[in-house]
Protein backbone atom coordinates (compact mmCIF):
# COMPACT_ATOMS: atom_id res chain seq x y z
CA UNK A 1 0.00 0.00 0.00
CA UNK A 2 1.74 3.29 -1.21
CA UNK A 3 1.46 6.35 1.30
CA UNK A 4 -0.99 7.62 -0.23
CA UNK A 5 -3.52 5.09 -0.02
CA UNK A 6 -2.73 5.53 3.73
CA UNK A 7 -3.27 9.33 4.03
CA UNK A 8 -6.38 9.11 2.20
CA UNK A 9 -7.07 5.85 4.44
CA UNK A 10 -6.46 8.25 7.47
CA UNK A 11 -8.36 11.00 5.94
CA UNK A 12 -11.28 9.18 4.85
CA UNK A 13 -11.48 8.00 8.52
CA UNK A 14 -10.75 11.06 10.47
CA UNK A 15 -13.85 12.46 7.70
CA UNK A 16 -15.81 9.52 9.09
CA UNK A 17 -15.06 9.97 12.97
CA UNK A 18 -15.90 13.92 12.10
CA UNK A 19 -19.27 13.20 10.57
CA UNK A 20 -20.32 10.47 13.05
CA UNK A 21 -19.57 13.66 16.04
CA UNK A 22 -21.36 16.19 13.84
CA UNK A 23 -24.75 13.79 13.06
CA UNK A 24 -24.53 12.75 16.88
CA UNK A 25 -24.22 16.81 17.79
CA UNK A 26 -26.80 17.47 15.79
CA UNK A 27 -29.00 15.19 17.09
CA UNK A 28 -28.48 16.38 20.64
CA UNK A 29 -28.58 20.08 19.81
CA UNK A 30 -32.51 18.91 17.65
CA UNK A 31 -33.22 17.74 21.54
CA UNK A 32 -31.73 21.18 23.04
CA UNK A 33 -33.74 22.94 20.42
CA UNK A 34 -36.75 21.11 21.20
CA UNK A 35 -36.47 21.26 24.58
CA UNK A 36 -35.52 24.80 24.37
CA UNK A 37 -38.83 25.10 22.36
CA UNK A 38 -40.87 23.65 25.08
CA UNK A 39 -39.26 25.95 27.70
CA UNK A 40 -40.14 28.82 24.92
CA UNK A 41 -43.37 27.63 24.65
CA UNK A 42 -43.96 27.24 28.11
CA UNK A 43 -42.50 30.95 29.06
CA UNK A 44 -44.81 32.41 26.01
CA UNK A 45 -47.85 30.78 27.33
CA UNK A 46 -46.71 32.46 30.90
CA UNK A 47 -45.76 35.46 29.14
CA UNK A 48 -49.52 35.82 27.16
CA UNK A 49 -51.24 35.13 30.38
CA UNK A 50 -48.74 37.19 32.54
CA UNK A 51 -49.43 39.77 29.40
CA UNK A 52 -53.31 39.14 29.70
CA UNK A 53 -53.15 39.08 33.46
CA UNK A 54 -51.36 42.73 32.94
CA UNK A 55 -54.18 43.54 30.35
CA UNK A 56 -57.22 43.08 32.76
CA UNK A 57 -54.98 45.25 35.33
CA UNK A 58 -54.39 47.79 33.38
CA UNK A 59 -57.82 47.89 32.10
CA UNK A 60 -59.04 47.75 35.88
CA UNK A 61 -56.41 49.85 36.09
CA UNK A 62 -57.73 52.61 33.49
CA UNK A 63 -61.31 52.40 34.86
CA UNK A 64 -60.24 53.53 37.98
CA UNK A 65 -57.98 56.15 36.52
CA UNK A 66 -61.34 57.10 34.29
CA UNK A 67 -63.31 57.15 37.60
CA UNK A 68 -60.53 59.11 39.34
CA UNK A 69 -60.40 61.28 36.89
CA UNK A 70 -64.41 61.79 36.65
CA UNK A 71 -63.81 62.61 40.54
CA UNK A 72 -60.80 64.70 39.86
CA UNK A 73 -63.15 66.66 37.61
CA UNK A 74 -66.31 66.59 39.46
CA UNK A 75 -63.61 67.90 42.64
CA UNK A 76 -62.24 70.74 39.87
CA UNK A 77 -65.99 71.34 39.12
CA UNK A 78 -66.99 72.20 42.72
CA UNK A 79 -63.77 74.03 43.25
CA UNK A 80 -64.53 76.10 40.26
CA UNK A 81 -67.56 76.53 41.67
CA UNK A 82 -66.22 77.16 45.60
CA UNK A 83 -63.88 80.30 43.74
CA UNK A 84 -66.70 81.26 41.91
CA UNK A 85 -68.34 81.54 45.17
CA UNK A 86 -65.17 83.12 46.58
CA UNK A 87 -64.83 85.72 44.29
CA UNK A 88 -67.79 86.84 44.68
CA UNK A 89 -68.21 86.94 48.45
CA UNK A 90 -64.51 88.40 48.07
CA UNK A 91 -65.76 91.04 45.95
CA UNK A 92 -69.26 91.69 48.36
CA UNK A 93 -66.32 92.02 51.28
CA UNK A 94 -64.15 94.90 49.30
CA UNK A 95 -67.10 96.57 48.58
CA UNK A 96 -68.55 96.30 52.40
CA UNK A 97 -65.16 97.32 53.48
CA UNK A 98 -65.26 100.61 50.81
CA UNK A 99 -68.42 101.51 52.06
CA UNK A 100 -66.86 100.50 56.06
CA UNK A 101 -64.28 103.02 55.33
CA UNK A 102 -66.36 105.82 53.66
CA UNK A 103 -68.91 105.43 56.44
CA UNK A 104 -65.80 106.08 59.13
CA UNK A 105 -64.39 108.96 57.00
CA UNK A 106 -68.02 110.17 57.11
CA UNK A 107 -67.92 109.80 61.04
CA UNK A 108 -64.59 110.88 61.12
CA UNK A 109 -65.26 113.88 59.77
CA UNK A 110 -68.44 114.24 62.67
CA UNK A 111 -65.94 113.41 64.73
CA UNK A 112 -63.96 116.10 63.97
CA UNK A 113 -66.58 118.37 63.44
CA UNK A 114 -68.12 117.44 67.12
CA UNK A 115 -64.78 118.09 68.99
CA UNK A 116 -64.47 121.34 67.07
CA UNK A 117 -68.31 122.30 68.21
CA UNK A 118 -67.48 120.84 71.81
CA UNK A 119 -64.19 123.34 71.99
CA UNK A 120 -66.34 126.10 70.39
CA UNK A 121 -68.84 125.01 73.56
CA UNK A 122 -66.33 125.03 75.93
CA UNK A 123 -64.75 128.24 74.85
CA UNK A 124 -68.63 129.44 75.14
CA UNK A 125 -68.83 127.78 78.47
CA UNK A 126 -65.20 129.69 79.93
CA UNK A 127 -66.70 132.96 78.72
CA UNK A 128 -70.47 132.18 80.55
CA UNK A 129 -68.64 130.53 83.23
CA UNK A 130 -65.98 134.24 83.49
CA UNK A 131 -69.20 136.15 82.81
CA UNK A 132 -70.90 134.44 85.53
CA UNK A 133 -68.23 134.88 87.94
CA UNK A 134 -68.41 138.77 86.55
CA UNK A 135 -71.73 139.06 87.34
CA UNK A 136 -71.51 137.53 90.78
CA UNK A 137 -68.60 140.31 91.49
CA UNK A 138 -71.09 142.44 90.70
CA UNK A 139 -73.56 141.46 91.96
CA UNK A 140 -71.62 141.25 95.69
CA UNK A 141 -70.51 144.85 94.96
CA UNK A 142 -74.28 145.57 94.48
CA UNK A 143 -75.33 144.06 97.38
CA UNK A 144 -72.78 145.78 99.26
CA UNK A 145 -73.79 149.19 98.04
CA UNK A 146 -77.18 148.36 98.37
CA UNK A 147 -76.09 147.53 102.12
CA UNK A 148 -74.40 150.73 102.07
CA UNK A 149 -77.16 152.96 100.23
CA UNK A 150 -79.62 151.40 103.16
CA UNK A 151 -77.33 152.18 105.93
CA UNK A 152 -76.88 155.82 104.15
CA UNK A 153 -80.81 156.46 104.02
CA UNK A 154 -80.86 155.39 107.57
CA UNK A 155 -78.51 157.80 108.36
CA UNK A 156 -79.97 160.76 106.20
CA UNK A 157 -83.33 159.91 107.65
CA UNK A 158 -81.86 160.09 111.19
CA UNK A 159 -79.65 163.34 109.98
CA UNK A 160 -82.94 165.07 107.96
CA UNK A 161 -85.25 164.33 110.99
CA UNK A 162 -82.39 166.03 113.09
CA UNK A 163 -81.77 169.06 110.78
CA UNK A 164 -86.02 169.27 111.28
CA UNK A 165 -85.64 169.58 114.75
CA UNK A 166 -82.71 171.75 114.55
CA UNK A 167 -84.69 174.51 111.77
CA UNK A 168 -87.90 174.17 114.14
CA UNK A 169 -86.20 175.16 117.15
CA UNK A 170 -84.22 178.16 114.88
CA UNK A 171 -87.41 179.39 113.57
CA UNK A 172 -89.00 179.05 117.23
CA UNK A 173 -85.68 181.12 118.02
CA UNK A 174 -85.91 183.64 115.26
CA UNK A 175 -89.55 184.10 116.09
CA UNK A 176 -88.54 184.82 119.53
CA UNK A 177 -85.70 186.87 118.76
CA UNK A 178 -87.72 189.07 116.30
CA UNK A 179 -90.33 189.83 118.74
CA UNK A 180 -87.94 190.63 121.25
CA UNK A 181 -86.17 192.86 118.74
CA UNK A 182 -89.64 194.91 117.38
CA UNK A 183 -90.12 195.50 121.81
CA UNK A 184 -86.67 196.73 122.34
CA UNK A 185 -87.27 199.24 119.08
CA UNK A 186 -90.46 200.25 120.03
CA UNK A 187 -88.89 201.61 123.25
CA UNK A 188 -86.03 202.90 122.10
CA UNK A 189 -86.37 206.80 121.18
CA UNK A 190 -86.09 207.70 117.21
CA UNK A 191 -87.88 205.00 116.13
CA UNK A 192 -86.65 201.67 114.73
CA UNK A 193 -84.39 203.02 112.24
CA UNK A 194 -81.85 203.48 115.46
CA UNK A 195 -80.06 200.66 117.04
CA UNK A 196 -77.83 201.43 119.88
CA UNK A 197 -74.45 200.29 119.94
CA UNK A 198 -74.25 198.55 122.84
CA UNK A 199 -77.27 195.95 121.32
CA UNK A 200 -76.21 192.70 121.90
CA UNK A 201 -76.28 191.06 118.71
CA UNK A 202 -77.73 187.60 118.57
CA UNK A 203 -76.11 184.69 117.41
CA UNK A 204 -76.98 181.80 115.40
CA UNK A 205 -76.51 178.34 116.56
CA UNK A 206 -74.06 176.61 114.61
CA UNK A 207 -74.92 173.19 113.05
CA UNK A 208 -73.35 170.29 114.44
CA UNK A 209 -70.93 168.00 112.00
CA UNK A 210 -73.47 165.18 110.61
CA UNK A 211 -73.86 161.88 113.23
CA UNK A 212 -73.90 159.56 109.89
CA UNK A 213 -70.68 158.69 108.48
CA UNK A 214 -70.44 160.29 104.60
CA UNK A 215 -69.17 157.74 102.12
CA UNK A 216 -67.79 158.33 98.37
CA UNK A 217 -65.04 157.42 96.00
CA UNK A 218 -62.26 159.32 94.01
CA UNK A 219 -63.92 160.58 90.66
CA UNK A 220 -60.61 162.66 89.21
CA UNK A 221 -57.31 163.01 90.61
CA UNK A 222 -55.19 166.32 89.04
CA UNK A 223 -51.87 166.86 90.94
CA UNK A 224 -52.33 167.86 94.41
CA UNK A 225 -55.81 168.27 93.90
CA UNK A 226 -58.77 165.46 94.08
CA UNK A 227 -62.18 165.36 93.50
CA UNK A 228 -65.01 163.22 95.39
CA UNK A 229 -68.79 161.98 94.50
CA UNK A 230 -70.37 163.53 97.40
CA UNK A 231 -71.38 166.95 98.16
CA UNK A 232 -73.39 169.57 100.00
CA UNK A 233 -76.46 167.38 99.71
CA UNK A 234 -74.32 164.55 101.52
CA UNK A 235 -73.73 167.21 103.87
CA UNK A 236 -70.24 168.43 102.44
CA UNK A 237 -68.80 171.61 103.66
CA UNK A 238 -65.57 173.21 103.20
CA UNK A 239 -62.81 172.18 105.72
CA UNK A 240 -64.20 168.45 106.40
CA UNK A 241 -61.43 166.19 105.70
CA UNK A 242 -62.18 162.89 104.02
CA UNK A 243 -59.87 159.69 104.98
CA UNK A 244 -58.91 157.81 101.15
CA UNK A 245 -58.75 154.07 101.43
CA UNK A 246 -58.78 151.42 99.47
CA UNK A 247 -59.70 147.54 98.88
CA UNK A 248 -57.33 144.94 97.12
CA UNK A 249 -60.23 142.22 97.07
CA UNK A 250 -64.11 142.13 98.29
CA UNK A 251 -63.04 140.38 101.42
CA UNK A 252 -59.38 141.88 102.03
CA UNK A 253 -59.01 144.97 104.83
CA UNK A 254 -58.87 148.62 103.69
CA UNK A 255 -55.68 150.29 103.32
CA UNK A 256 -54.95 154.02 104.18
CA UNK A 257 -53.26 155.76 101.35
CA UNK A 258 -54.15 159.25 102.20
CA UNK A 259 -56.47 161.90 103.28
CA UNK A 260 -57.95 165.30 101.75
CA UNK A 261 -58.93 168.61 102.98
CA UNK A 262 -62.07 170.10 100.63
CA UNK A 263 -62.11 173.28 99.58
CA UNK A 264 -64.62 173.62 97.14
CA UNK A 265 -68.15 172.04 97.64
CA UNK A 266 -70.77 172.01 94.69
CA UNK A 267 -73.97 169.64 95.59
CA UNK A 268 -73.16 166.07 94.38
CA UNK A 269 -69.63 166.70 94.41
CA UNK A 270 -66.36 168.28 96.32
CA UNK A 271 -62.69 169.11 95.79
CA UNK A 272 -59.80 169.41 97.89
CA UNK A 273 -55.85 169.12 98.62
CA UNK A 274 -54.26 165.76 99.14
CA UNK A 275 -52.81 166.57 102.51
CA UNK A 276 -51.25 163.47 103.23
CA UNK A 277 -50.65 159.93 101.09
CA UNK A 278 -48.85 157.00 101.24
CA UNK A 279 -48.80 156.43 97.77
CA UNK A 280 -50.58 157.80 94.59
CA UNK A 281 -54.75 158.35 94.95
CA UNK A 282 -56.52 156.99 91.67
CA UNK A 283 -60.00 156.59 90.53
CA UNK A 284 -62.30 154.49 92.65
CA UNK A 285 -60.38 154.64 96.24
CA UNK A 286 -63.23 155.09 98.91
CA UNK A 287 -63.38 157.80 100.85
CA UNK A 288 -65.35 158.38 104.22
CA UNK A 289 -65.22 161.88 106.81
CA UNK A 290 -62.15 162.08 109.17
CA UNK A 291 -64.87 162.60 112.09
CA UNK A 292 -66.72 159.81 111.70
CA UNK A 293 -63.78 158.03 112.41
CA UNK A 294 -63.11 159.88 115.48
CA UNK A 295 -66.72 158.90 116.63
CA UNK A 296 -66.32 155.53 116.35
CA UNK A 297 -65.91 152.97 119.20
Amino acid sequence: MSVLTKVFVVLLTVFSIALSMLVVAGFARQEDWRAEAEQQRAAALASQAAFNTVQQNAALEQQRALARHQDDLNTIKELNAQRVAGEAKLAELERKLAEAESRFAVEQGQVTTVSDQNKLLQAAFNREKEFSARLAAANSDLQRRNIDLNDRVKELTVSLAMATSQIKALKQQLAAVETAGGEALAQVPGGPNVVEADTPSVSMPSIPPPLTPIRGEVTSVKGELASISVGNTDGVVPGMVFLVYRRAGETAKPMYVGSIRITRVEATEAAGLIEQSTSDLKVGDQVRDETSFARRG
